[in-house]
């Protein structure tokens, strides 16, 4: 009976670890924070965090513009192994909200890491096949510039928030100060008061800081005047002086891509931005109800260094060229320079 009892217990000791040897090893799988950002591609990937041999059939990192990006997602595959792993993002587009997670497959099953988010930055696209020259702002904003006709203009919009002499231009955030005749000294602002829009966008001005004598433009260069605007509308088709803008053709000027004209009719099919201008629908500001509007819309639109008894000349810039020469000197718009 006792040697009975001790087979037992051998045996049941036997089926114990037998069973204790089946059972799959654990893993962690922490996913990595984005790195190497552009508008385009990015970096990630993910540290396997194993108790003892766990063997890695795949591992990679997916990705999705929805939460929770699974294998049925864009995937990225690395090799196999337990060693930390980073992998490429591609294809991206810009200015996106994206969602990402390392994965690994292993012999009994998959597992994801923590969830990762990131957004690609927003980006101006020029034209390739032109040569583009540079000029810097008292603040160190580099501007790419093309010179069209006898002309050479800035191909981005203004962003400085100094005078040439260093003295500070306003910074105002108060909607109720714009449109409503209540300032009547220079000021700026970003659109929707948010930086994030400085590096595509620029600044929106009013009148005051566009025709101030300290001057907003870099040295040897000045604000765009009614009559440079009608200098380049003729360049592009038009006729004499103010008549030069019945024909001229904006979509010359205009950027090619439907991330900043996005509200088009055409949907900037017609845009060829064969001069270089690059122009931008940055949109404009003014008292409420109104406030900022217009970012993405139809034009584009420039304050000019011109005054006339009864308001301020602003050019507008969509498929076809303007000047309107009521414009309220307190509203926000964009600004281009020219060299002198």
């Amino acid at each position: 009976m006792k040697s009975f009892l001790i087979i037992c217990l051998f045996a049941f000791a036997l089926v114990f670890t037998g069973c204790e040897n089946n059972e799959p090893e654990t893993a962690v799988l922490v996913t990595e924070e984005v790195k190497n950002l552009t508008a385009f591609s990015a970096e990630s990937g993910g540290e396997i965090i194993a108790e003892g041999p766990y063997e890695v059939l795949s591992r990679g990192i997916c990705w999705s513009k929805i939460q929770n990006p699974t294998l049925s997602d864009s995937v990225t595959v690395d090799n196999d192994g337990l060693s930390s792993f980073t992998n490429n993002i591609l294809y991206l587009n810009a200015n996106q909200t994206y969602y990402v997670r390392a994965f690994l497959i292993s012999s009994h099953d998959t597992l994801y890491g923590n969830q990762v988010e990131f957004t690609t930055p927003d980006y101006i696209l020029f034209n390739p096949e032109l040569k583009y020259g540079t000029v810097t702002d008292i603040d160190g904003n580099e501007y790419k510039t093309i010179t069209i006709g006898t002309q050479t203009w800035m191909a981005e919009n203004l962003k400085v928030t100094r005078f040439r002499n260093g003295e500070a231009i306003a910074n105002e955030t108060d909607l109720n100060k714009w449109g409503s005749f209540q300032i009547t000294t220079s000021a700026w602002c970003w659109y929707n008061n948010d930086v994030s829009n400085k590096q595509v966008y620029g600044a929106l001005y009013n009148w005051y800081a566009a025709s101030d004598p300290r001057n907003i433009a870099p040295e040897g260069w000045h604000v765009s005047s009614a009559e440079d605007w009608q200098t380049l509308a003729q360049y592009l088709g038009g006729g004499e002086g103010y008549s030069s803008f019945h024909h001229a053709d904006g979509n010359r000027l205009k950027e090619t891509t439907t991330a900043h004209w996005r509200r088009q009719l055409d949907f900037n099919r017609l845009a060829s931005n064969n001069t270089g201008f690059t122009a931008l629908a940055g949109g404009k500001v003014a008292s409420p109800p109104s406030g900022f509007m217009d970012l993405g819309h139809g034009w584009a639109y420039f304050w000019t260094s011109t005054g006339t008894w009864d308001g301020s000349t602003c050019c507008y810039v969509g498929s076809s060229i303007s000047l309107d020469a009521l414009q309220p000197n307190c509203r926000g718009f964009n600004v281009r320079c020219v060299k002198d």
